[in-house]
């Protein structure tokens, strides 16, 4: 079941005291910032988080995006912590092979994560829906300009970086990416919702450049042949209400 399509059973159970699954051991540290940034899951059950805000985390444990995350003290979006945490031998998260540690960690394992904050952080969270404005991914008139990908076994991805064009100085690439990914991966870059309109299934590999991020919506319907149609869509938030930084070990 996809991150989001939990929180409202999540926080429902937490009201009602249930509990949920919980790490075997897991230490929490106020992170210098050198180095990477991010997550990687491993077979076990290992989840190991480095010089992340907590924002990044409860991104990563409830696949909310940023602009869907607010509330809370300063810090939040400020300090960055280290996680390193394992699931107990006996339960499904132990027994999940990623195919590579880039990819999610196992569902279980994400409810560990979110108890892990409310244990460790005094997490509380507050679930909304608003209208507001975001955009629809469809399919242009002359259909898509690219195709199914050469490789399905390669890790799905949507990836971005710079270019050597100075007209064209940002580029944004799918390998073995569904439309959904693509359509999160947009989000992202305009901070707005991007809804999955186009009605194409399987995986695809694509490429696009261009400009400046004022410049990605035309680029992608002139290089790809899908269109983003900005229209009022329902918005799911998450409201930090509570959060404390917590005790190191």
């Amino acid at each position: 079941m996809p991150a989001k399509a939990w929180i409202s059973a999540v926080l429902l159970s937490t009201a009602m005291g249930a509990q949920s699954p919980a790490f075997e051991v897991a230490t929490v540290k106020l992170a210098t910032g050198s180095g990477s940034i991010g997550w990687l899951s491993y077979p076990g059950g290992r989840l190991e988080i480095t010089n992340c805000t907590l924002n990044q985390i409860i991104h990563l444990a409830y696949g909310f995006e940023d602009f869907q995350i607010s509330g809370g003290p300063a810090w939040v979006g400020r300090d960055v912590w280290d996680i390193k945490a394992k699931a107990p031998s006996s339960s499904e998260a132990a027994r999940y092979v990623p195919k590579t540690p880039k990819y999610p960690p196992a569902p279980e394992a994400l409810l560990m994560l979110r108890r892990l904050l409310a244990d460790r952080f005094q997490l509380t969270l507050q679930h909304e829906m608003k209208e507001g404005s975001g955009y629809e991914l469809v399919v242009a008139n002359k259909g898509p300009k690219f195709g199914a990908t050469r490789d399905h076994d390669a890790y799905p991805v949507v990836a971005s970086g710079v270019t050597d064009d100075p007209d064209l100085r940002l580029w944004l690439r799918g390998e073995n990416a569904s439309m959904e990914k693509f359509a999160t991966f947009l989000a992202q870059r305009l901070r707005s919702p991007v809804l999955d309109r186009t009605g194409l299934k399987g995986e695809f590999d694509f490429t696009v450049k261009y400009a400046d991020r004022d410049a990605l919506v035309a680029a992608v319907q002139d290089q790809l042949g899908l269109k983003l149609v900005a229209t009022k869509v329902p918005v799911e938030h998450l409201v930090i209400t509570r959060a404390e930084k917590p005790a190191e070990n």
